[in-house]
């Protein structure tokens, strides 16, 4: 009997120590590059394709909780400020935590009108039919980095037996404006397109050149999601719903939705939309040697300040749109998949779509493309735990 009792003993001591290790995140769980072109976009487009510009994006992160080593500095300030606005409600409103992951990104975004240069044949000819820079969106950049953290977990809710699959991204950036990278950007992945000249301010031109916040000016941002699981038609098929907070120099309120094919141990949607800040990214691998996901989504934003479009009023160094130039209301699309295979490396692609920001004439619906790659260092499961 005494024997009994102690392999039972041991059995219950090993579960609970492989317990606690299920929800411990590595030091290194994976790295990460992901792109932002318009090229990526141009089979899909009518007409010639000479300069026709909108988004460059560039992030490169890892992930683990090296990610959340108060020595970057931005994990430090994310953390007191998750403790003093999110964590309280989130606990005290039932949430149960299954687990926490972090990443942290160098990430480089911008913002370009559709002609970059005046050195090609195209741009005259622009001109001559009525194209105006001064009716386009203006230059704009952002360099910097961004600390996130995701918390996923379930609710169950009273009297009833229903679990709702949540999990909680919140990030904090900072960085500065303005800083000429995304040119770089611009030229060294953007293949298909004219060095872009315009994005150096030159007063002698007729019309607006140059980005319009002042160089290495700073700016930072503070985001949280919500992703809700409200639907699973059949296996490994989810509908999500998407809430959204970005305060800073993007503050707007969104509320997506995203559905689609997921991987085997996937239990929300990854979005796989662009890189831009207010976007995380997402680390999961899949629990055999191919792993496949299809989704898509389509997300409202009220938008309330824009510092790519409307910089610092009257502290902007060129061409700028007021409050009253750009629109509230806002809606953006992807389609987008992503395979992983063998356990370590996943390839992802989708289009991007954002209906007109600002009252112009050369404004109108733009596309672009997102093309992401991924090194996993971590074993297969949910959230990359061991």
């Amino acid at each position: 009997m005494k024997i009994i009792s102690l392999v039972v003993l041991v059995f219950f001591s090993s579960c609970l120590a492989t317990a606690s290790l299920t929800g411990q995140e590595k030091d290194l769980s994976g790295i990460e590059l992901s792109i932002d072109q318009d090229y990526l976009v141009d089979m899909f487009r009518n007409g010639p394709v000479h300069d026709r510009n909108f988004a460059i994006g560039l992030r490169i992160g890892f992930y683990g909780t090296y990610a959340d080593h108060i020595y970057l500095g931005l994990p430090f300030v994310r953390q007191k400020i998750d403790g003093f606005l999110i964590d309280r409600l989130l606990y005290s409103s039932g949430f149960r935590e299954e687990n926490t992951s972090h990443n942290f990104v160098f990430t480089v975004n911008g913002f370009s009108p559709s002609h970059i240069s005046n050195e090609i044949v195209e741009f005259q000819q622009a001109l001559d039919d009525g194209y105006r820079l001064g009716y386009d969106r203006p230059f704009s950049s952002f360099t910097g980095f961004r600390s996130t953290r995701r918390v996923q977990g379930n609710k169950l809710f009273v009297h009833t037996t229903r679990q709702l699959d949540l999990a909680i991204n919140t990030s904090f950036t900072f960085g500065l404006a303005s800083l000429g990278l995304a040119h770089g950007v611009e030229d060294s992945f953007g293949r298909n397109r004219p060095d872009g000249n315009l994005w150096n301010n030159d007063e002698t031109m007729p019309y607006p050149t140059g980005q319009l916040m002042p160089k290495a000016f700073p700016i930072l941002m503070y985001s949280v999601s919500i992703e809700a699981v409200v639907w699973k038609p059949i296996k490994k098929i989810l509908l999500q719903v998407r809430p959204e907070v970005n305060l800073g120099y993007y503050t707007n309120i969104g509320v997506g939705i995203d559905f689609g094919k997921v991987m085997n141990v996937e239990r929300h949607i990854d979005n796989l939309s662009y890189t831009d800040t207010n976007n995380p990214s997402l680390l999961v691998v899949n629990d055999d040697n191919l792993g496949f996901s299809l989704v898509g989504g389509i997300t409202a934003r009220a938008v309330l300040y824009n510092g790519h479009l409307n910089g610092l009023y009257n502290g902007n160094d060129g061409h700028f749109y007021s409050l009253g130039e750009t629109k509230t209301l806002m809606a953006e699309a992807y389609i987008g998949t992503k395979i992983q295979l063998f356990k370590k490396i996943e390839l992802s692609f989708c289009v991007n779509g954002r209906t007109s920001e600002f009252s112009a004439p050369n404004n109108g619906t733009t596309w672009w493309g997102t093309f992401g790659m991924k090194y996993l260092m971590a074993p297969e499961g949910e959230g990359c735990y061991n």
